[in-house]
């Protein structure tokens, strides 16, 4: 379907973003691209549909030579591409116009638009929401119009750029059974992820560097490679890691790439009746709670992005007795927030979690007055937002960084957006200066190699760290991060949460929202669950992280290793039902386990 023969292109006329790159991907192939950030994988993609033509070789797609503009409307015709950030695509108002805007260009029949649209939306969880307007829908809900979008031009390949990366637990589940469905159908796709549990349901998996193919193989043979892949700022699957760490400890296991090939090895291993291991006491979520003073204050907050009441009303007495889609959306919701009570304490690291739509990004853009209640009562340090001094105050105080921060970057020089927050503050010439160098070395920007820079000729990784300097250099008392390490690789991604935890570690208060249960699990002191606009569950990770049930009921996951804990406890392991597991000390626990069987 596919061959790539010597490619080699470059933006800049410099450097090389691909340089002799040769492949080929086969008619109903799933292959899958993986790299860390600048590697070259969306400048690969971009050449399967003609986005971008090769300076030196050729790309072919089911023979037509992609640099032929004779050929691109036939090529683009039959490869639907989904770009990592959704606004990047959308193009209409409505959800079904957006979704019908692809069919409509290729003279798809009126009648058969309809049906394209209908089975494009119940594919991706997203039934009765053809009326709903784009610009209103979260993150992940704009990001499953994109997929509709492409799939109901019913291409011939699918090229998923990132498309994950705003999905919550239960989206990414639903899009990779779309892909497993369409692949089973005789479709081509190739995906870009940064998650290796999805590169491991490809048939072959191509790791790019610097532009150049690195390693090509199976997901068996490339995923457990686990010095090659830190080397190229990649990460092995967690059961891999877990095969890795029983491995040190004397455990002779082999590093499985399929978590459940893992689970199965480890059970055969470690079977019998072992003692049942101690059970920590977690802290409470009272004690938590109580470790500092009230920042901000949620009493009874409801939200609605309905203009008036006469609106919200009407949609209440909608009455459908249509099954939610299992993607976890209810197209039928008025609230986005609704009767909401929540306290955010000094000095401690909140973690807030929920499926795609159930009310996250609402929430946090409360927390300093971006937005305000429809009814209820927000407040910092005591003080309401609706009164105007106070919710002013509240933005210097809170400093909010949004999920693409690179988004928030507007001034000719980096010097310049950084000093834009202390400057309004009123500060002197001195003092800016003094915050953005301080704001700058924080993030790990050389003042003198960046000051004077445009911060859009800066990488991806260089942008997000400025606009992150640029809220730092408010110096806020209280840091609220909307997915701070979306389509970050794995190496970015752990020096960006490193960055926010040294900042928590130093007496910030910091509220994040993620989709990783991993990276909530590790950082937080506290989670909130919120879901369909309202608070589920309240408590330390342990706390949270046990009820694997109810999180799987709200299209949540678990951490991996408290994931795989569960399953090998459900084959009948010992282990605790009331711990939070990590890989190192769930590997600690097997092997003791592992020792008794064989003594």
């Amino acid at each position: 379907m596919i061959e790539i023969d010597h490619l080699r292109y470059t933006y800049d006329g410099a450097a090389w973003a691909l340089d002799d790159v040769s492949l080929r991907i086969a008619d109903g192939e799933f292959v899958c691209l993986l790299g860390g950030n600048g590697s070259g994988k969306s400048t690969l993609a971009k050449h399967l549909n003609a986005l971008l033509v090769p300076d030196e070789g050729r790309v072919m797609v089911d023979g037509l030579n992609t640099a032929d503009p004779e050929f691109v409307y036939d090529i683009r015709s039959s490869v639907g591409y989904v770009f990592q950030n959704p606004d990047d695509q959308l193009v209409a108002t409505l959800v079904e116009d957006d979704v019908a805007f692809g069919p409509e260009n290729l003279g798809v029949a009126p009648d058969d638009i309809a049906v394209a649209v209908r089975d494009a939306l119940r594919e991706v969880g997203l039934t009765d929401f053809e009326r709903h307007e784009t610009h209103a829908l979260s993150g992940g809900q704009k990001q499953r119009v994109a997929i509709a979008g492409v799939l109901a031009m019913r291409p011939r390949v699918l090229v998923l750029d990132e498309a994950s990366a705003m999905l919550d637990p239960r989206g990414r589940a639903g899009l990779m059974r779309v892909c497993r469905e369409l692949h089973d159908a005789g479709m081509t796709i190739v995906m870009i992820t940064h998650y290796m549990e999805e590169a491991a349901l490809a048939d072959r998996v191509v790791v790019l560097d610097a532009g150049k193919i690195a390693l090509e193989g199976t997901p068996a043979d490339v995923l457990a490679r686990a010095a090659e892949l830190e080397r190229l700022n990649l990460e092995v699957p967690p059961s891999c890691r877990l095969g890795l760490a029983l491995q040190r400890r004397g455990v002779p296991i082999a590093a499985y790439v399929d978590e459940r090939d893992a689970v199965h090895a480890i059970e055969r291993l470690v079977s019998g009746e072992a003692a049942q291991p101690a059970r920590p006491d977690a802290p409470s979520q009272a004690a938590v709670a109580a470790s500092g003073e009230p920042l901000i204050s949620f009493d009874h907050v409801s939200f609605s992005y309905e203009t008036s009441a006469r609106e919200r009303s009407r949609r209440r007495r909608k009455k459908h007795a249509k099954k939610r889609a299992a993607w976890g959306s209810d197209p039928e919701a008025v609230w986005a927030l609704h009767n909401v009570d929540l306290t955010v304490h000094r000095g401690e690291f909140l973690g807030i979690a929920g499926h795609t739509g159930s009310g996250k990004s609402t929430l946090i853009q409360h927390m300093n007055g971006l937005v305000h209640p429809t009814m209820g009562r927000v407040s910092v340090r005591g003080s309401n937002l609706a009164d105007k001094h106070a919710s002013a105050q509240a933005k210097t105080l809170v400093g909010l960084v949004f999920q693409y921060p690179e988004h928030q970057l507007f001034a000719n020089t980096v010097y310049e957006d950084v000093a834009f927050g202390p400057r309004n503050l009123g500060l002197s010439a001195d003092e800016v200066d003094e915050r953005v160098h301080e704001a700058l070395a924080f993030v790990g920007l050389r003042f003198d190699e960046v000051a004077q820079k445009s911060p859009f000729a800066l990488s991806g990784g260089q942008q997000r760290r400025c606009a992150f300097a640029g809220v730092l250099a408010m110096r806020p008392e209280v840091l609220v991060l909307d997915e701070p390490a979306a389509g970050l690789d794995p190496a970015a991604r752990r020096d960006f949460l490193g960055l926010i935890a040294r900042l928590h570690s130093q007496g910030l208060t910091v509220v994040m929202v993620s989709h990783s249960m991993d990276d909530l699990a590790e950082l937080c002191d506290r989670v909130v669950v919120m879901n369909e606009g309202g608070v589920l569950m309240d408590g330390t990770p342990c706390e949270v992280f046990c009820r694997a049930d109810e999180l799987r009921r709200v299209g949540l996951g678990l951490p991996a290793a408290q994931r795989m804990a569960g399953a090998l406890r459900a084959d009948g392991l010992p282990l605790a039902a009331d711990r939070l597991y990590t890989i190192e000390s769930l590997a600690d626990e097997l092997a003791r386990l592992a020792g008794e069987e064989t003594r």
